[in-house]
């Protein structure tokens, strides 16, 4: 009888033991992979921006830029910043003092160059690495004679 009781008294520490052991190192393990949990990307359009190009001291014309960012979710969401203004910065700051882009002869890899310095530039501006990927809408550059600046001066154009 009393081997029986021994036996019962140890199973019921042994399943103790076991369950807080599991719900101890297994909650951990758990709350760890939920910290790391990715909630993914949302997507941010900027407004279309006009960036002036200046080579030689002079302009040669502008960019105007539409891109789509898609920024990571949980951190978006921990800032207590509004990320825009800060992309918008970026972009305005990479287009405008990136020389090595010739934005009338663009060339392989002139684009990936792009996107990845507004990555950098706009991570480095919020403090975190809260842009994952720049994505193209719309990128055209207008050379300089090619804008209309009749409306400007009051100059006489076809009535």
């Amino acid at each position: 009888m009393l081997k029986l009781v021994l036996i019962g008294v140890w199973v019921i520490l042994v399943t103790a033991g076991a369950t807080f052991a599991s719900s101890y190192l297994g909650g951990s393990a758990l709350d760890s992979s939920a910290e790391a949990e990715d909630l993914g990307v949302e997507e941010l359009t900027s407004e279309l921006t006009s960036v002036p190009i200046i080579r030689g001291g002079d302009v040669s014309g502008y960019v105007i830029m539409q891109f789509s960012f898609a920024a990571d979710r949980a951190l978006l969401g921990d800032s207590k910043l509004d990320p825009m203004p800060y992309i918008r910065d970026a972009v305005f700051r990479v287009a405008f003092t990136n020389s090595e882009i010739d934005f009338r002869h663009l060339k392989a890899g002139d684009l990936d160059r792009l996107t990845d310095s507004i990555v950098t530039e706009a991570n480095r501006r919020l403090g975190a690495s809260i842009v994952r990927q720049v994505l193209f809408q719309q990128l055209n550059f207008v050379k300089k004679e090619d804008i209309r600046t009749n409306w400007i001066g009051g100059a006489s154009g076809a009535d």
